[in-house]
């Protein structure tokens, strides 16, 4: 718990929440999602083996609006507002189904942990997939235990990446834009160097005469970037940048704070 708690506000927070749930009580899939009363934002999603199921489950969750043919979640919703959290145990034959095969076609048990701490509510959707069998039962009493401090862990992070991105002061600075990718993604350099200028608002032509080279080849790194992405516009990518943008400032206060 204390690795997970010093990766709030960082890239590392998802892996590090499944890695915990994975030991606690054998999880494979993870996503998170702050809840309003008639919507959903995704927070974090993760997967073992750093696939991209979980986070492609949860875009397809989310842009599709399954969630609210989801029993687990319209129960989230309303449970979130009381005092304390709680644990949803789902019952997976029972779903409808085709909210079954669209979402849901491998999965042996999922778990929904909700809960509200300083006017953010999250719900934590906790997966165990195929061919494993459901969570057995001294794991859920397990996952019982810790939801209070899951709840309040989560709900940090949440605040610090999704309630306080500021528009202005990320895209401000080119330098910084070209920081903040370079530090949270692998992209290659030249990719980063037209990401950045995308983002700032530069032309295909005027990234071309920035960077000294042809205006085909912009398009071509461009449409580079959007595949590793898995995004199809620069509304998508503008996204996907202030999603690492917190992530980025919480390491920048990181590393500027002195440790005693």
């Amino acid at each position: 718990m204390l690795d997970l708690i010093e990766a709030i506000g960082t890239q590392h927070f998802a892996p590090r929440l499944l890695t915990f749930l994975h030991q606690l009580a054998g999880a494979d899939h993870c996503a998170v999602f702050q809840l309003a009363r008639d919507s959903l934002r995704e927070v974090a999603a993760e997967s073992l083996g750093g696939s991209h199921e979980a986070k492609e489950y949860a875009a397809r969750y989310l842009d599709q609006q399954h969630w609210r043919r989801d029993p687990a979640i319209v129960e989230a919703q309303e449970r979130a507002k009381r005092e304390r959290p709680a644990l949803i145990r789902v019952d997976i034959a029972g779903l409808d189904p085709d909210l079954r095969a669209a979402m849901f076609p491998h999965v042996s048990d999922r778990i929904v942990i909700c809960g509200q701490r300083s006017g953010t509510a999250i719900g934590l959707s906790i997966i165990r997939s195929n061919p494993h069998e459901p969570f057995p039962e001294d794991a859920v009493a397990r996952l019982n235990e810790v939801t209070d401090l899951l709840v309040c862990v989560i709900a940090k992070h949440a605040d610090v990446i999704v309630n306080r991105p500021d528009l202005a002061l990320a895209l401000a600075s080119l330098r910084d834009i070209e920081q903040c990718a370079t530090s949270q993604t692998s992209l290659p350099r030249r990719e980063i160097e037209v990401c950045a200028r995308i983002l700032y608002g530069m032309s295909s032509i005027g990234i071309a005469l920035d960077l000294g080279i042809g205006e085909e080849s912009v398009k071509t790194y461009r449409k580079r970037i959007y595949e590793r992405l898995h995004i199809g516009s620069e509304r998508e990518l503008l996204k996907w940048y202030l999603s690492m943008w917190g992530s980025f400032q919480a390491q920048r206060y990181h590393e500027a704070t002195p440790r005693g």
